[in-house]
């Protein structure tokens, strides 16, 4: 059984302390909390679709699914740091959620006001460790081609990475046995692509 203690603790660009636990069944108002600290567009990145008018009780009952998979087949890390006016809220949150023995779908979301500060790259290369460790091989996610950020995080990572492109979005795989290696047509696509986070909940 794994802790629900930090893990971990790591400050961001501007010299916050983030603290990182396990995601536990009893996290859905935090991640209720993360959503409601979203803009429109870290929403759609996220969601595929517009996410601005979901009725209160729908998020609530998807924060609380969510919460209660990391007892059967997901994991999740819950990031905390305490901000003015507010202790200990999550600041960011870190998720995969198995499609079968071998793969898993991975998500990252982070507030809006603290993009770019190093919190998205630090949950995904810790829950990617996580991965490892259960034996995953390949983790798989959807971005929109537009979205600068996390193309940039993605490339940061020391493994191979696969874009198959559908239109406005790409399915993206992180190939975990294997090394990085800097395809030409990876470079090509993202070579303009500036720093960090953003792949969401």
């Amino acid at each position: 059984m794994r802790t629900t203690s930090t893990i971990d603790t790591f400050q961001t660009k501007s010299g916050l302390t983030v603290r990182v636990r396990p995601l536990g069944p009893d996290d859905a108002p935090y991640l209720v909390d993360l959503f409601e600290h979203m803009s429109s567009g870290s929403r759609y990145s996220r969601f595929m679709q517009s996410a601005d008018n979901v009725p209160m009780d729908r998020i609530w009952s998807e924060a609380e699914l969510i919460a209660h998979l990391v007892e059967t087949t997901s994991y999740g890390l819950a990031a905390f740091a305490d901000l003015p006016g507010h202790e200990g809220a999550l600041v960011g949150a870190a998720r995969y959620v198995e499609l079968n023995p071998l793969q898993a779908e991975i998500a990252v979301s982070v507030r809006d006001d603290l993009h770019r500060q190093g919190i998205g790259t630090a949950l995904l290369r810790l829950l990617i460790r996580y991965a490892e460790d259960d034996g995953y091989e390949q983790l798989l996610g959807t971005v929109q081609n537009s979205n600068e950020a996390t193309w940039a995080m993605l490339l940061k990572l020391n493994y191979r990475l696969e874009r198959l492109s559908e239109g406005a979005y790409s399915m993206v795989t992180i190939h975990l046995r294997e090394p990085k290696s800097r395809v030409k047509d990876w470079l090509d696509t993202a070579a303009d692509y500036s720093p960090e986070p953003q792949i969401v909940w």
